[in-house]
């Protein structure tokens, strides 16, 4: 079943990217959207992802796992198509943010049958795969995405849509249900072991929320940085893909060295090298001090995203629940950024210096995240780590 499932999560993600992250770009080419008009749709898209992964447990129970899984692939078909025919500032609005609350529902299921009944060991590596995959497939999502903006706009909904008509058959060939470890199996976290690892999963959310948050600040303002230095939308997107590609490189390494499990110290180093990327991106004027900062980044991203999502998987045994509370801190990453975007470029209007009040509204914003994932790490030493037995 992994490979099946690993297969899904490789077209979902190159789905999901081309869409999310084009369609900044789309409304920018396509629409004239102004940079406050692009953040409001990415914070009703992010708003609409939290509500769709908090209550993604709650339907998958109701519905059962894969049938909730085929109903929202079908309802992103329905919204690929809408996006294409009616190209519209309004049914950008409308769509988008539909689209956000069904991405929100959907990759929680698919989290749980990536792990579920598997011992933490296991876990981990299918965490590994799982990773690998929709990262993989970001990169070339995110090129192809701009390529389809400049020769025919509508392409980047309808592709989508087709993509996921091959997916529903891919889809009903997993179980009903995933099929999850039992509680008293004796390779279970001990006790012991779950305190420290509710610390580094407290530690990862804080440092993954920020990332996300930062992130979607970025992604409204993308297009707007690189046409600044004279690029359109095909080689802007195709270098913006490069925080996917450090991401993806990242999560292989992480995939084939296990000696990070139960360590605080990679942790410690993401809180320092993120901020640093965001800096390069947002205030650098020169590209390639942008590019390096996208892979400082993409880097320091890819390492919250995996150790967050694979503590969350050990600690609640795989279930949609841990999935829909990881993917609901990346929501509210996606609502948080544009919004502190927004404020800034209202604020900035009687400052005159965007780029400085951006700074300021992100500075408060890091060090309080940075602080709140540092005390969950109170009393842990790497001294104390373990390794999950095979």
């Amino acid at each position: 079943m992994l490979r099946l499932i690993i297969l899904i999560t490789f077209i979902e993600s190159f789905v999901t990217a081309m869409v999310e992250r084009g369609v900044s770009f789309y409304a920018e080419h396509e629409l004239g959207f102004s940079q406050p008009q692009t953040l409001t749709l990415a914070l009703l898209f992010g708003a609409a992802y939290v509500t769709g992964a908090l209550s993604s447990h709650r339907a998958a129970d109701f519905f059962g796992e894969r049938r909730w899984l085929i109903l929202l692939i079908v309802a992103h078909i329905v919204l690929h198509l809408g996006l294409a025919m009616d190209p519209s500032t309004p049914a950008v609005f409308i769509f988008n943010t539909l689209l956000g609350a069904s991405s929100g529902s959907k990759w929680p299921v698919v989290e749980s049958y990536v792990s579920a009944g598997q011992t933490p060991r296991k876990a981990a590596a299918s965490v590994g795969h799982f990773n690998i995959a929709w990262s993989s497939s970001v990169v070339p999502a995110v090129a192809l995405g701009g390529l389809l903006i400049e020769s025919w706009s509508p392409s980047l909904f309808l592709l989508p849509a087709l993509l996921n008509l091959g997916v529903i058959a891919l889809i009903m060939r997993l179980p009903a249900r995933p099929v999850h470890l039992p509680s008293d199996h004796p390779l279970q976290p001990t006790d012991c072991q779950k305190v420290r690892i509710q610390s580094l999963l407290l530690c990862s959310r804080w440092l993954m929320f920020a990332s996300f948050t930062l992130l979607f600040l970025l992604t409204p303002l993308l297009p707007y940085i690189f046409r600044r230095l004279g690029f359109t939308p095909g080689p802007a997107t195709a270098m913006v893909s490069l925080i996917d590609l450090a991401r993806f490189v990242t999560f292989v390494a992480l995939q084939r060295y296990v000696g990070w499990h139960g360590r605080a110290s990679l942790l410690i180093w993401t809180a320092v090298l993120m901020p640093i990327g965001f800096l390069l991106m947002l205030t650098s004027d020169h590209l390639p001090l942008i590019l390096i900062g996208e892979a400082v980044f993409g880097a320091a991203s890819g390492l919250t995203y995996y150790a967050a999502l694979y503590y969350a998987m050990v600690m609640k045994n795989a279930a949609v629940e841990a999935g829909g509370a990881h993917e609901g801190m990346i929501g509210s990453g996606l609502v948080v950024g544009p919004a502190m975007g927004l404020g800034a470029i209202y604020l900035s209007s009687s400052a005159g210096d965007t780029s400085t009040t951006m700074l300021a509204t992100v500075a408060p914003f890091l060090v309080i995240c940075t602080a709140f994932a540092l005390w969950a790490l109170r009393g842990t030493r790497d001294a104390d780590h373990f390794q999950f037995p095979d």
